[in-house]
């Protein structure tokens, strides 16, 4: 089995809602809905990965970043280790998709209407039930921080 490819995902919350984007066209699982993020390359931290993706994809600068969880993912032909980075958005930038994708931001009560990538809809799924089942491929790297983000997206009733 092939050494798992790497990838860096963005969660950027804003009042309450996440900004994801579409796989662009021809690529793996074209048009569904991801948290933004790519491949990283041989020599690449995790910050300048997601740093460098979110510039290319969405023309977006990102301030700081912070790593959260990673999960590792198998689809039929490639297996994925997925790092989940926290990003600060600079204050003067907006996303602007530069690659035929889509990009917008939606509340948790629009997440059930999108057409996810299955590795993402894992996550969501686990960060709404946070302490009610454990994803055995999750290794968590910042508690704390994943548990701010799970409670600013799916407040305790």
């Amino acid at each position: 089995m092939a050494a798992p490819l790497d990838v860096c995902a963005a969660v950027i919350l804003n009042r309450g809602r996440l900004l994801l984007a579409t796989r662009r066209p021809g690529s793996h699982l074209a048009g569904k809905w991801e948290f933004p993020g790519g491949k990283k390359e041989e020599h690449e931290t995790l910050v300048d990965c997601i740093r460098r993706e979110l510039k290319e994809e969405l023309a977006l600068d990102i301030e700081r970043a912070f790593p959260l969880f990673h999960i590792l993912h198998v689809y039929p032909e490639k297996t994925i280790r997925l790092h989940f980075l926290e990003c600060i958005p600079t204050a003067d930038t907006a996303p602007c998709p530069t690659e035929g994708q889509k990009a917008d931001w939606f509340s948790p009560s629009q997440f059930p209407l999108l057409d996810w990538v299955p590795a993402d809809k894992h996550i969501i799924l686990w960060l709404k039930e946070l302490h009610k089942f454990q994803l055995p491929e999750l290794t968590l790297v910042d508690s704390m921080r994943t548990e701010q983000l799970a409670r600013s997206l799916f407040p305790a009733p």
